[in-house]
């Protein structure tokens, strides 16, 4: 059975095929800002679905900010 979403230190993020290229997309769930990310497989993707995780929480921190999810 197919993963419908991956997860990361309690974020959630969608799984998306561009079906002209068959490239990989997905957005970070439940946030108020829109942060995307993309790979060529599944390993591409959630690397990049955890980079932009890590990317979002030291963004929270930078500005004074608690992180909306914990592990």
């Amino acid at each position: 059975m197919a993963q419908k979403t991956v997860v990361h230190k309690g974020y959630h993020g969608t799984i998306e095929v561009n079906t002209s290229d068959y490239s990989l997309y997905g957005r970070i769930l439940f946030l108020d800002e829109a942060i995307a990310y993309h790979g060529n497989s599944f390993e591409e993707l959630e690397t990049s679905f955890r980079q932009a995780v890590e990317k979002h929480i030291e963004n929270c921190k930078a500005k004074g900010q608690e992180p909306p999810f914990t592990e």
